[in-house]
């Protein structure tokens, strides 16, 4: 085995094709997100997916600014204030060639979305709370068994704030 070979076996996400369709808007009154994954199979080889991984972040205020950090722990360093997870449980075998759609409601939960403390941005010239419209990435991975990788795709969805940003400045 060569060592193109060894990298692209590193790199092996089941040769599946995934796609992502959710809606733009969303709001966190609802309870949940409904989503549809189309899932297309490898061109030769069955391939078995046991379930698939969702995240749904808030798009980061640092984005192309690597190591700008404005806000200490617990917050990520690149600028992201909220994050949520979910596991949707399938046993799909998925022939050759083959295109499956899922329907999946996301749930949010009793989550209310970011806190007051995770819209809070320090500034120079005082701090920033974030009530405006923000925007999120839906992502969805669909680790294939025996795969080193999963194939992911992700949606862009906007939730609606109520206050628009206020600034306040100390001193």
């Amino acid at each position: 085995m060569g060592l193109f070979d060894k990298i692209k076996k590193t790199f092996n996400t089941g040769g599946i094709k995934v796609g992502l369709e959710a809606p733009k808007k969303f709001d966190w009154a609802d309870q949940v997100i409904y989503a549809r994954v189309t899932l297309t199979g490898h061109e030769s080889e069955p391939r078995t997916i046991h379930h698939l991984d969702f995240t749904l972040e808030d798009v980061g205020d640092n984005q192309g600014h690597p190591g700008m950090r404005d806000r200490d722990t617990p917050h990520r360093p690149d600028g992201r204030r909220f994050r949520s997870t979910y596991q949707h449980l399938i046993a799909l075998e998925l022939p050759p060639g083959e295109v499956r759609t899922i329907d999946v409601a996301f749930p949010l939960g009793t989550a209310e979305g970011p806190t007051v403390v995770d819209r809070l941005s320090l500034t120079s010239g005082g701090a920033v709370l974030h009530f405006g419209d923000q925007w999120y990435e839906l992502k969805v991975a669909a680790p294939v068994e025996g795969a080193n990788m999963a194939k992911a795709a992700t949606a862009k969805l906007k939730a609606p704030g109520r206050l628009g940003d206020r600034t306040i400045t100390s001193g």
